[in-house]
């Protein structure tokens, strides 16, 4: 994988794990004002649902054509769930 195409992977899955928490928080807003938040609800498919959607669309037309794409599919996982981490530490310690 070329060098800008590496920068290119690492920035679209940090932004679709930016993207994957934010839509839960408006979902849970749109849907569910004044509950508490809960994991197992329309909200939390719906978020999940888009993310994935966008997890898997942007990965695959960024690996279609690498030689490993296993390899690199392991990282994209790592960094999405690195990102949703730090803004979920962000948000519940600042």
């Amino acid at each position: 994988m070329s060098r800008m195409k590496k920068i290119v992977f690492y920035i679209g899955n940090i932004i679709i794990g930016v993207i994957s928490n934010y839509a839960y928080l408006y979902l849970w807003i749109t849907f569910s004002w004044g509950e508490p938040i809960r994991f197992f609800s329309l909200e939390t498919l719906l978020a999940a649902g888009i993310s994935t959607l966008l997890f898997l669309g942007f990965n695959y037309l960024m690996l279609r054509k690498e030689e490993a794409p296993k390899k690199y599919w392991g990282i994209a996982l790592g960094v999405v769930l690195l990102s949703v981490a730090v803004i979920l530490a962000i948000i519940e310690f600042s």
